[in-house]
């Protein structure tokens, strides 16, 4: 009975886990978390069918073929600062929080002809779809009166938890685009992705019992994942009465070569010669996949005198349960679950942008999005290091609002801006406790948990160097 305490002890400390799952869960499951471009970051990304920078390569490629004068783009140079709220932690007066402070990477583009191909346009892109680096440690201290270990001869005890994510998802694209006539163009981007994700977990229990033994249990379980492959965005963009349209289709991601490796290691020592036991388990060159769903996307841009108005649709299809990293049979048998599984349900997000011009060197801009979390289940390693029988999942939807300003200098623009993201919820299920009758008993507690996030955004726009481009050694333009 105690070794199965122990091993559930660790429910004590989930909560404080959170602050780890919820950005990598956020960021792929979120599916408007990330926006590129400059004015497109302001309006959320609603600008399907009236994108007019050179976030088209993302959001509608046709664009590119209905804008007389590309730019070329530094875009989005943003720092971000972001924190979690962990509010009346199991029903206690306790609270955590967890802030973090820093840059994020800039989306770089431009457009370019080709002689050969009269009309046809062309632009380059490189872009970070999604990047995160969280490291979670906690330590409870010396606890000589153990909260959850009451009903056990254990006297004292000492409990550490440490979680890691990383996470980059590389975006490297060409976009083609062809005008079929003067108010409606096709276009195709084609992106070439590098993805890594890497994640770890562990809980360290040590213990000291009325008999003067010491017990110490380990559960460590990590994994890394890399991918390599491409992406299809294929766009078309139409005008009707200077009402501006456009659809844009994101397909499924296609692998081109795909590994993953493993490590397991879970041990117990100092309870007793014949339940004392150890674990360690090293996998490489594991079955792995990685499935992203397809997308389609509706937009209008709608004039109003001097303005503009963005409104925006977004579908996104759901992927059924699959495993990420496939485990051999004769490690899950030691497992509950494999804890690389993933599914995705099929989510609706909506938005809206206004674009008020204020003067001929001043454009404000403002914008609203939705951004519903279609995580059914995802990779938690401390799903499972915890031996909970349910999942711990975080998968919170999201709500975006931006302001700023785009003012015209005779050499470019240049868009300053804020970015605000935010998520409220109760979590109001955790583990089980097993009582000495070995009745597990519910626990009906609730845990608030807040999460916000402020972006400050500088992006330039430079027409002038698409003559200097010219000048190059090879005529491209």
């Amino acid at each position: 009975m105690e070794r199965r305490i122990l091993e559930r002890f660790c429910i004590g400390l989930w909560v404080i886990a959170m602050a780890s799952g919820v950005t990598l869960s956020a960021q792929e499951g979120n599916y408007k978390f990330e926006n590129f471009g400059n004015a497109s970051v302001l309006l959320n990304g609603n600008v399907t069918g009236s994108v007019a920078d050179l976030g088209l390569v993302y959001y509608n490629p046709a664009r590119l073929a209905l804008i007389e004068d590309p730019s070329f783009t530094v875009g989005g140079k943003a720092y971000e600062w972001s924190t979690f709220y962990f509010n009346e932690i199991l029903q206690t007066d306790k609270g955590l929080k967890s802030d973090k402070f820093g840059g994020i990477p800039a989306t770089v583009s431009g457009t370019f002809t080709l002689k050969s191909l009269p009309g046809h346009k062309f632009a380059y892109s490189i872009l970070s779809r999604n990047q995160a680096n969280i490291r979670v440690k906690y330590n409870s201290g010396l606890l000589e009166e153990p909260i959850f270990l009451e009903e056990t001869s254990i006297t004292a005890n000492f409990s550490e938890l440490e979680l890691r994510d990383r996470l980059r998802d590389d975006w490297f694209g060409i976009t083609w685009a062809f005008p079929i006539s003067e108010t409606f163009g096709v276009g195709v981007s084609l992106f070439g992705s590098i993805y890594h994700c890497y994640g770890q977990g562990d809980i360290l229990i040590t213990a000291d019992r009325e008999d003067g033994a010491v017990i110490s249990y380990l559960n460590r379980l990590d994994f890394d994942q890399k991918t390599y492959g491409g992406i299809f965005k294929i766009g078309s963009a139409w005008v009707v009465d200077n009402i501006e349209m456009g659809a844009n289709i994101t397909l499924p991601f296609i692998p081109v070569k795909e590994r993953a490796s493993t490590s397991y290691y879970k041990s117990l020592s100092g309870f007793s010669a014949d339940q004392d036991f150890l674990i360690a388990v090293d996998l490489n060159d594991l079955p792995n996949k990685r499935r992203t769903a397809t997308e389609i996307s509706f937009g209008m841009g709608i004039p109003w005198k001097s303005h503009k108005i963005h409104l925006n649709l977004d579908w996104h299809a759901a992927v059924s349960t699959y495993d990420r990293i496939a485990l051999p049979a004769e490690i899950l048998a030691n497992m509950e679950r494999n804890p690389f599984q993933e599914e995705l349900k099929s989510v609706f997000n909506y938005g809206v942008g206004a674009e008020f011009n204020v003067s001929p060197s001043l454009n404000i801009i403002g914008s609203f999005s939705s951004d519903y979390s279609a995580f059914i289940s995802s990779i938690n390693l401390f799903d499972f290091i915890n031996q909970s029988q349910k999942d711990i999942n975080l998968l919170n939807d999201l709500w975006h609002v931006a302001l700023g300003g785009e003012f015209t200098r005779p050499w470019g623009n240049i868009i300053l801006g804020t970015s605000y993201a935010s998520s409220r919820s109760n979590i109001g299920t955790v583990p089980e406790i097993p009582s000495e009758t070995d009745v597990t008993q519910p626990r009906n507690v609730t845990t608030r948990i807040n999460y916000e996030r402020w972006r400050f955004v500088i992006g330039i726009e430079i027409p002038l160097l698409q003559d200097k481009m010219k000048d190059l050694p090879i005529p491209i333009m």
